[in-house]
């Protein structure tokens, strides 16, 4: 099957509900997470070096809260991260977790609930770093320092505050057996995410849902002035019929890829960097 978006194949009416959100002026929609009901993330405006989280109800797209911005809760609303380096964990339930990150380094530092739909912090532990979900509790380690060697010393966290359920200590075995069994966040949310392959004319990213397919193909292509940048075209088909395409983004200095999933049964990708879509796909 030709899943090539090509203007000969004129797209059918959608076939779901389909909705788009705008993030805002030189917004870049960065992360996504999910709950049983709303889609959660954060968008980064790189020019201004901030980030904030926002919060859509899955079905219709509606806002349910926008621009909420991560503070460290002193009486200056310091923002963590220097308010642009912060990334997303994990969900539990409509708690939304993130985390920091060690001076100077990629390694991860704190983890901050955030109840989105209340616009607050359920709790925060900066002193920890999150290791995995296991359901009913997280597995977090503390940085310590023993006759001079680095070690963790792990605990296991209630989702819902933050206590301690258990000190686990610094041996490794079994933090590491816990970390082995616990699911992906792909697994956990439930979501499907693109496979990446190649054809004669570059990158292509694909995701089969039943008789549907949904199939980004990243090109080169010369812009109005001569210069090259990539271009990302979606189409999502049915058996051999085409039922929508978009062009998600062109002119970009690289492939732009993972910029689309499926979540019960539901599309979202992200087009332009500004604006989440969303439809209905069987």
């Amino acid at each position: 099957m030709n899943t090539e978006a090509s203007e000969n194949r004129p797209a059918q009416p959608v076939a779901g509900a389909l909705w788009s959100w705008h993030g805002g002026h030189g917004a870049l929609i960065w992360q996504l997470m999910f709950s049983s009901d709303a889609v959660m993330g954060i968008k980064r405006f790189p020019q201004e070096r901030k980030a904030t989280f926002f919060c859509l109800e899955s079905f219709t797209g509606r806002m349910l809260r926008d621009d909420f911005v991560l503070t460290a809760g002193d009486e200056n609303e310091t923002p963590v991260g220097d308010g642009w380096m912060i990334g997303l964990e994990t969900v539990h339930g409509s708690l939304l977790f993130c985390h920091a990150y060690q001076p100077g380094s990629p390694e991860h530092q704190g983890i901050w609930a955030l109840d989105l739909l209340a616009g607050r912090v359920a709790w925060s532990r900066p002193d920890l770093t999150y290791t995995a979900n296991l359901g009913d509790a997280f597995l977090a380690y503390r940085s310590i320092v023993f006759a001079g060697f680095p070690e963790r010393d792990y605990y296991l966290l209630d989702p819902l505050t933050g206590g301690e359920i258990e000190h686990l200590g610094t041996a490794h075995e079994r933090p590491n057996q816990l970390r082995d069994v616990a699911e992906s966040e792909e697994a956990r949310q439930r979501i499907l995410l693109p496979g990446l392959a190649f054809d004669e004319r570059g990158h292509v990213e694909r995701i089969g849902l039943g008789a549907s397919c949904v199939t980004v193909h990243h090109r080169i292509e010369i812009g109005a002035e001569g210069a090259a940048g990539w271009k990302a075209t979606l189409a999502v088909t049915e058996g051999d019929r085409l039922v929508h395409e978009e062009r998600m983004a062109s002119g970009e200095p690289a492939p732009v890829f993972n910029s689309f999933l499926i979540k019960d049964s539901r599309l979202y990708y992200i087009k332009e960097r500004e604006h989440l879509v969303s439809l209905v796909v069987s």
